[in-house]
């Protein structure tokens, strides 16, 4: 009696000083950065915008970026880019909030006289953010909603995907989970890929992407081919359906270990 009775007190001991550790571990929170779209075109080098860049606007903090379009036009001449902007934002809701983790992008994009001619260029453009939570416990969905919006280019298309990363990096696409690419030809359209699983983490990046191609501009900016795009990009929780197959085998062997001890004690 009085050996079991320290084994119980040592595991209930035991048992608390783990519940407490989890409970602390629980509390600790993955701090955001700052919200951050990378702009890159065939090998040149990639134009940011970010809080701190110089080529965002006002009201830019770290969950929402908007692009100052002039300072972000003159940074794409410098480094030789073949397109302009004519509208570029972001915003995020990082750690997340009700179980919802998102991502959107949004802007207008068109083709200028550049280096690049009258062929046709393509500019990709990532919003990412990092330091969200609503996975620590559950798994989740990765879906999204694309649209697209061409003018003045037949040949135009644009290309949407959603990036969800346990790396937790910004703007980290390599190994990522990610939605299968949604194209859209000119003149544009609208709509979501599949929907795709995601384990449950502690924190994850989340990253939309826009690669949008359009032929050079020979109308001499009169009408220039371009796109207004966005990109949603969300991770919303689920339950996990071993789980709940894990729960359904373990109660019938709880009850049935109830059910012996019961009688156990009624022999005694």
């Amino acid at each position: 009696m009085s050996k079991g009775f320290r084994f119980c007190r040592k595991g209930l001991l035991m048992g608390v000083a783990c519940g407490l550790a989890m409970i602390a571990l629980a509390g600790q929170t993955t701090r955001a950065g700052n919200i951050e779209i990378v702009i890159t075109e065939d090998g040149l080098a990639p134009v940011t915008v970010q809080l701190g860049s110089g080529n965002e606007g006002p009201g830019t903090d770290m969950n929402h970026v908007v692009a100052d379009t002039m300072a972000l036009n003159a940074a794409l001449d410098a480094n030789g880019y073949d397109f302009h902007f004519g509208a570029l934002g972001a915003i995020a809701n990082s750690p997340g909030a009700n179980c919802l983790a998102f991502v959107d992008l949004t802007g207008q994009v068109f083709r200028i006289a550049g280096p690049g001619g009258a062929g046709a260029q393509t500019i990709t453009i990532d919003a990412s953010q990092n330091g969200f939570t609503t996975q620590t416990t559950l798994p989740g969905t990765l879906s999204n909603f694309v649209t697209a919006n061409i003018s003045n280019d037949p040949g135009g298309s644009q290309t949407g995907t959603s990036y969800f990363n346990t790396s937790n990096g910004l703007n980290d696409t390599v190994g990522a989970i990610s939605t299968a690419p949604l194209v859209f030809v000119s003149p544009g359209s609208s709509g979501s890929a599949a929907d795709v699983m995601v384990p449950s983490t502690a924190a994850f990046s989340l990253t939309s992407r826009a690669a949008v191609t359009l032929s050079g501009d020979t109308s001499g900016g009169v009408a220039p081919p371009s796109d207004q795009f966005t990109i949603h990009t969300q991770v919303s929780c689920v339950p996990e359906p071993a789980s709940m197959s894990l729960m359904g085998i373990g109660l019938p062997v709880v009850f049935v270990g109830l059910g012996w001890l019961r009688r156990r004690r009624a022999a005694a």
